[in-house]
């Protein structure tokens, strides 16, 4: 079910098992989205604006949360799986960006006032299970991750699964975050390093 939901030009929406909200100044152009499971969810509040992106969830009980002022343009944002969420906080703008979360329970969360540049992936797996040879038993299961607020992600870069991003801290062009960074560093290379701590940054 779609429920309260503005099209603007030609946005092409596909929807099985799933609903749609906005808000009178959600702003949707030439975006696709296709839905597919049960109980799954889209949340855009606010003066949310949406262009050129593709959307999909594919799985029960999963939500897409999107607050108030968010800007998301050129991006893929994609959920498989069950119970699973990608939620990008107030003011922040994201300019092409692969977001992804997979698995069971997992969620990817970008906090207030972020700003991620082009070619940046943020994905809560490693894109295909490993198992163990003897057991069976899976050895990259998915982890969260959490980007928190006033984070600027430069273009290029890559966040993988399982790691928090502090605020106030810069990810430099095409580094691979493999690891935990502390509120108001500057990492960059790959594996990501810190190269500069107590930094401050405007948007």
């Amino acid at each position: 079910m779609t429920t309260r939901l503005t099209l603007r030009l030609l946005n092409i929406i596909k929807s099985k098992g799933g609903e749609i909200s906005t808000t009178r100044n959600t702003y949707l152009i030439w975006n696709k989205i296709k839905i597919s499971g049960k109980n799954n969810r889209i949340n855009i509040l606010g003066n949310g604006k949406l262009r050129r992106n593709t959307i999909s969830i594919k799985g029960s009980n999963n939500i897409i949360e999107i607050e108030d002022g968010a800007n998301i343009s050129f991006s893929n944002l994609e959920i498989v799986g069950n119970n699973c969420s990608i939620k990008i906080g107030r003011h922040t703008d994201i300019g092409g960006a692969y977001l992804s979360s997979k698995g069971e329970g997992t969620s990817l969360t970008i906090g207030d006032h972020c700003m991620l540049s082009r070619n940046i992936n943020v994905m809560t797996y490693d894109g295909h299970p490993i198992f163990d040879a003897d057991t069976k038993v899976i050895l990259n299961a998915p982890k969260d991750i959490v980007i928190g607020n006033k984070v600027w992600v430069a273009a290029n870069a890559t966040i993988l699964k399982g790691v928090t991003v502090h605020d106030g801290s810069i990810v430099a062009f095409g580094s691979i975050v493999t690891r935990e960074v502390s509120p108001g560093t500057i990492v960059a290379g790959s594996p990501a390093k810190s190269i500069k701590e107590n930094i401050a940054w405007e948007h």
